[in-house]
């Protein structure tokens, strides 16, 4: 594994770490690299070769400028790379080549989602932006679908905000770009997670949808009791036990 050497590399790796070794794989080696990194040529030198994927947390130009890299000095296709959603989010993959083809990453949305809703959604986007929208621009607009829908429903009285909130949460987001989504009783969403995996289809990268987990909410299979006794998880939890 490799990734950002702060709370958001972190969290994303060990949540993938965690669920990885309950299901039975192994995690032999974490590096960590600093936000912005130049030269990622000292960190692919150390990556273990007896491995059967590299898992990979990146976002915006340090995605592109490691997967540029781990293509030069002869890596893709030798190692699978997978990752965490970011890394290959379409705000970076509209400019990434060949060197994103067959990467495998798990997020709440890709553009290629095949949905009424979503396409509806890409298509005024690309007429508005000449751009496809990215999970960043999907999770804005679905946060203003509500707020509007909670506005609406109070009558614009915030100043209630027991009365605002609740009315929040009893928002109809059935039908939102990214698949059906609700918030739990902490106020997190639950929400479907695509596997997805970077093709080019019509001369276009994309994350094609290739596996859906529908309905899953920040506790993933575990009750929600169990899992808040855990440490938060850090650049140390779980513990690399294998490395």
């Amino acid at each position: 594994m490799i990734g950002y050497d702060f709370a958001f590399g972190w969290e994303v790796a060990a949540g993938f770490h965690r669920s990885f070794e309950e299901a039975g794989g192994q995690v032999v080696q974490k590096l960590w690299s600093p936000l912005n990194t130049a030269d990622y040529g000292p960190y692919l030198a150390q990556l273990r070769r007896d491995v059967d994927a590299i898992y990979a947390v990146f976002s915006g130009a340090d995605a592109l400028r490691f997967a540029k890299q781990f293509t030069d000095v002869g890596l893709k296709g030798r190692l699978p790379l997978i990752g965490g959603g970011t890394f290959t989010d379409e705000h970076v993959l509209r400019t990434m080549g060949n060197e994103a083809l067959g990467i495998v990453t798990a997020l709440h949305y890709s553009a290629a989602l095949p949905t009424p809703a979503n396409q509806k959604f890409v298509q005024a986007y690309q007429a508005k932006y000449k751009q496809i929208p990215s999970y960043y621009s999907e999770g804005t607009y679905v946060a203003g679908v509500a707020l509007k829908a909670a506005l609406e429903a109070t009558a614009g009285d915030i100043e209630n905000v027991e009365k605002f909130l609740s009315a929040l949460r009893r928002v109809d987001l059935s039908n939102a770009p990214r698949g059906p989504m609700r918030l739990d009783d902490f106020g997190n969403p639950v929400q479907n997670v695509y596997v997805r995996k970077v093709e080019r289809v019509g001369g276009v990268l994309q994350n094609s949808v290739i596996h859906t987990f529908t309905s899953i909410s920040q506790f993933w299979t575990y009750k929600p009791e169990e899992y808040l006794k855990n440490p938060v998880y850090s650049r140390d939890f779980p513990p690399c036990t294998r490395c």
